[in-house]
């Protein structure tokens, strides 16, 4: 009796330090491939089975893990993927044993032949309000008892634990890289609002300096027309204010041939002034052309 206790407690001892070195690799690992080729490597000496598989639901998808023979197959699927049993352990959450498993769980996999009195084992297991399905087929060749179970919820912790940070660590990235996308698309269209603004800025100081230089051009139009026009006009003002003090005919003979003259020298500069400023009119409205 004491043997078989010795043996048990050096088995436990063996299992769980191959259980150890499971776990600290499974820890060390950086992606899905290595801790894919950790469970290839190490699930053989933890516990016996034909085939082990594990669905993860996450974020209305699931990501499937098989291992079987020294091959391993995972991806992240849909719904559809998931088996009739499956969907039964989900909605039920009773663990499954039976003689029976469909097709397509050893198909491409192994050689139905090559199996002695195959049993499938189902559970279906709460981790941090995540389902996380847990099957595995073992047979009298590769049995699996009762009494691995505890090394199996251990394993399957271990593998739903990394897989959860190596799925958040990956939506971290893309969502880092769409920050960054859109932080460069916001420097983009903030150089792009700074680019029209200078522009207008530029335009602005353009126009203000042609209006700038229209009034300039206008005043000096203005100023030069009322030196011209002023004195034909003090003259005619002069000759109007004369004829109380003349009689008739020395208005006739001496002023109005002197009003005469006053007024088409008036009308001369007149001319001069708006020809002048049409001119001027003409090449402010070339340079706005």
């Amino acid at each position: 009796m004491s043997n078989i206790t010795r043996n048990t407690s050096q088995l436990y001892r063996i299992t769980y330090e191959a259980y150890s070195k499971f776990a600290n690799d499974v820890n060390r690992c950086a992606n899905l491939e290595q801790v894919a080729e950790v469970c290839r490597t190490h699930l053989k000496y933890l516990i016996n089975f034909k085939i082990i598989r594990m669905t993860i639901f996450q974020n209305n998808k699931y990501f499937f893990f098989e291992l079987f023979g020294n091959k391993v197959w995972y991806d992240l699927k849909e719904e559809s993927e998931i088996l009739d049993y499956e969907k039964e352990l989900m909605l039920k959450g009773i663990p499954i044993l039976t003689n029976e498993f469909p097709d397509k769980l050893i198909k491409n996999k192994l050689d139905i032949n090559s199996l002695y009195d195959p049993v499938l084992w189902g559970w279906c297991f709460d981790k941090n309000e995540r389902k996380v399905l847990v099957s595995l087929l073992a047979d009298k060749e590769k049995v699996f008892s009762v009494g691995d179970v505890e090394i199996l919820k251990l394993m399957v912790d271990c593998i739903q634990a990394k897989f959860s940070e190596i799925y958040l660590k990956r939506q971290l990235s893309i969502q880092n890289k769409n920050l960054s996308e859109a932080y460069k698309t916001i420097q983009s269209k903030n150089q792009e609002i700074e680019r029209i603004v200078e522009n207008q800025k530029q335009t602005i100081k353009a126009r203000t300096s042609e209006i700038t230089l229209k009034n300039e051009k206008l005043l000096h139009i203005s100023a030069l027309n009322a030196h011209n026009i002023r004195e034909p006009l003090s003259r005619i003002q002069g000759i109007a204010e004369l004829f109380e003090f003349f009689d008739d005919d020395a208005c006739r003979t001496e002023l109005i041939p002197k009003l005469v003259e006053s007024v088409e020298e008036m009308d001369g500069v007149l001319k001069e002034v708006v020809d002048m400023a049409s001119k001027e009119l003409m090449d402010l409205k070339a340079k706005d052309l």
